[in-house]
C-alpha cells in the first residue's frame, strides 16, 4: 500500500521534453555572419562610400520607380525616338558603374568616390553621355511630331535600333584609354582623367598655397558642367 501511495504521490515525467527557444538553436557565429553579409550587401546595391548616409539608404529605394518610368516611357504609344529611347536606357549605365568604381575606389584606394579622379570623371562621363542621347533624342521626337502634324508618330523600334550605345560604349572605352596612357599605364588614387589635360600651371591659381592631392582636374570640372549646361538647349534657355 505504501509503495502505492508514493506512486500515486510522485511527480510524472513530462510527456514532451522542453525546447529551447529558436534564439537558443541558433548558433551565435552564424547570427553574426548572416548579419555581416546582409551589411556587405547593402553597402555595395548602395555607394559604397556612401552606404552610412542617406544618400546610400535612398539609392537602391530610386531604382524600381526609374524602372517603371522606363517601361511606361519606352512605349510605343508613346512616339519616342530610338535614340530618346536608348539614352533614358543608358542612364542605367551610370548608375551601375557609379556603384563599381565607388566600390573600387573605397576597397582598392581607400578613399571616396569623389576623391579619385579617373574613377570619378569615369562614371560621370556615362552621364554626360546619356543626356547628349536625351536631348537629340528628345528633338527627333518633336521632329516627328511635328511633321506628323500633332500626331503619334508610328513606331520607330526599340532601343537597340540606335547606335547611341555602341557611340556610348566607344566613347567611355576611349577616354579610358587615354586616362591609363597618360598616366604611364598606372592608375592611382589620385591619377588624374585624360591626364590632367588643360589644367593650370601649379601655383598659378592657388597663389603659392599647395594644392591638395584630390582636387579636381579640369576635365573632370567640364564633365560636371556639361552635365547641367546640356539641357539648356531643350530647355529654350536663353531664350530669343
Amino acid at each position: 500500500l505504501v509503495m502505492r501511495l508514493r506512486l500515486l504521490t510522485s511527480p510524472l515525467p513530462p510527456l514532451l521534453a522542453p525546447r529551447a527557444s529558436p534564439a537558443a538553436l541558433l548558433d551565435a557565429s552564424a547570427v553574426a555572419s548572416v548579419h555581416t553579409s546582409l551589411g556587405d550587401l547593402s553597402s555595395t546595391l548602395a555607394f559604397a562610400d556612401q552606404a552610412g548616409n542617406l544618400a546610400g539608404t535612398l539609392f537602391p529605394l530610386s531604382l524600381p520607380p526609374y524602372l517603371l518610368f522606363l517601361y511606361f516611357i519606352c512605349q510605343d504609344c508613346n512616339g519616342l525616338s530610338p535614340t530618346a529611347k536608348a539614352g533614358f536606357t543608358s542612364l542605367l549605365a551610370f548608375v551601375f558603374a557609379t556603384v563599381a568604381t565607388s566600390v573600387v575606389a573605397v576597397k582598392s584606394y581607400g578613399l571616396n568616390l569623389a576623391n579619385v579622379d579617373w574613377l570619378h570623371s569615369g562614371a560621370e562621363q556615362l552621364l554626360s553621355f546619356t543626356n547628349v542621347c536625351n536631348v537629340v533624342g528628345l528633338k527627333l521626337t518633336l521632329d516627328a511630331y511635328s511633321a506628323g502634324g500633332g500626331a503619334t508618330p508610328p513606331p520607330s523600334g526599340g532601343a537597340l535600333s540606335s547606335p547611341a550605345f555602341k557611340l556610348i560604349g566607344c566613347a567611355a572605352a576611349a577616354t579610358c584609354l587615354a586616362t591609363w596612357a597618360a598616366a604611364g599605364g598606372v592608375l592611382e588614387g589620385h591619377t588624374q582623367y585624360l591626364g590632367g589635360a588643360g589644367n593650370l600651371p601649379g601655383g598659378l591659381w592657388t597663389v603659392g598655397f599647395a594644392e591638395p592631392a584630390n582636387a579636381l582636374s579640369v576635365p573632370t570640372w567640364m564633365i560636371h558642367v556639361s552635365s547641367l549646361l546640356e539641357w539648356l538647349p531643350p530647355l529654350g534657355v536663353p531664350r530669343g
